[in-house]
């Protein structure tokens, strides 16, 4: 039996491969002398299909698991097949040609990637024109989805969402930190967009609660920490036009998996009160009716507030503006790939500051 476990959704395809090892072993899985565990990065066709033809010593069957090597077939830097600097496909032909004669029934050979993509391949296409080859995928679950695995997972985990909103203390100048979900499953799904962090984030929240109902509060306490603190930092370095902070905490939130669309909607959040505040000066109103109609009473939030809206001055307010819809436009029209085009956004967004800054000097 050969299979190939590829994507995104990284619990399901652990648990699958675990369950592929426990076949071959009975309740424990193969273990031992039974069991070869290989690193396709620098693996080469002989090291795989020694073990491969290799009969079982102790256990029914003999598992043999290859990861990292179809990787190293992927498209790099625009190239073609294994890119300018893979491998050549033919260096493989006598795995290809083992798998194509097929293995021995007491086998089970399993490739492990993270997404590969199946129709352009080279390795993987030779091997499934083989006919001899099971592809599964794991593709990353979307927002409702991921909302929908977090249920399910609490349930067997014994955790108990309660919902209602954040009730816990705050000193004032921290309250803008208070989540506003009301769904501890949604605030969960939103924090870890990856199954298996979702699942480490829950036994987590097991332990912590100990049978009783976990609330936002929990959550935000327990599982939020960084990725909380670097969305305000990304929206303060934009705002501050400080590039480098700005940046890292962009690239950071990216690479966690944090949805573009949801980060370009909280740019343009931060800057709607800026208007107003600029409303507000020219009526001649005070700090204190400022923080009331922009929500922002505490000195430190509401203060920053007017400084930026200072420095920004309308026509820094309309630009800024102007470049989040022109990157909303650009990626819904698919002119421009996402991520490229909110970085872009990022970086136009920060020079307006320092801009506005002399001016307003």
């Amino acid at each position: 039996m050969i299979i190939v476990l590829h994507g995104q959704d990284e619990l399901r395809l652990r648990r699958r491969l675990e369950a592929l090892r426990a076949e071959g072993g009975g309740e424990a899985g193969a273990t031992g002398a039974d069991v070869a565990l290989l690193d396709g990065r620098d693996v080469n066709p002989e090291e795989v299909l020694g073990p491969a033809l290799t009969a079982p010593f102790l256990s029914p069957r003999r598992t043999v698991v290859v990861e990292g090597l179809l990787g190293r077939f992927e498209a790099r830097g625009g190239g073609r097949g294994g890119g300018p600097r893979g491998p050549r496909v033919d260096a493989f032909n006598p795995l290809i040609e083992a798998v194509a004669a097929g293995i021995p029934e007491t086998t089970t050979l399993v490739f492990v990637e993270g997404e590969l993509n199946a129709g352009r391949n080279p390795l993987l296409r030779r091997l499934d024109e083989t006919g001899n080859v099971e592809v599964e995928h794991f593709p990353e679950l979307k927002r409702g989805e991921l909302v929908q695995f977090v249920r399910e997972e609490a349930e067997q985990q014994g955790v108990r969402f309660q919902r209602g909103r954040s009730a816990r203390a705050l000193p004032a100048e921290e309250e803008w930190r208070r989540p506003g979900e009301d769904d501890p499953a949604q605030l969960l799904a939103a924090l870890h967009p990856n199954t298996l962090e979702l699942a480490r984030e829950l036994e987590k929240l097991a332990l912590y609660t100990m049978g009783r109902q976990a609330t936002v509060d929990d959550i935000d306490v327990l599982c939020g920490g960084e990725r909380e603190t670097t969305v305000w930092q990304l929206v303060d370095g934009v705002l501050d036009g400080e590039t480098a902070q700005a940046l890292q905490a962009l690239r950071f939130l990216l690479s966690r998996g944090e949805s573009v669309n949801s980060l370009l909607s909280q740019l343009g959040a931060a800057y709607r009160p800026l208007s107003t505040v600029l409303d507000l000066l020219e009526d001649g109103k005070g700090p204190e009716d400022i923080g009331k109609a922009i929500r922002r009473p505490w000195p430190r939030l509401r203060d920053a507030a007017i400084r930026r809206a200072q420095r920004l001055g309308r026509e820094g307010v309309q630009r800024a503006y102007e470049i989040l819809v022109e990157a909303d436009r650009g990626m819904k029209s698919g002119e421009v790939r996402d991520d490229l085009a909110l970085e872009v956004a990022v970086t136009r967004l920060i020079a307006l500051a320092p801009r506005a800054g002399r001016r307003a000097s």
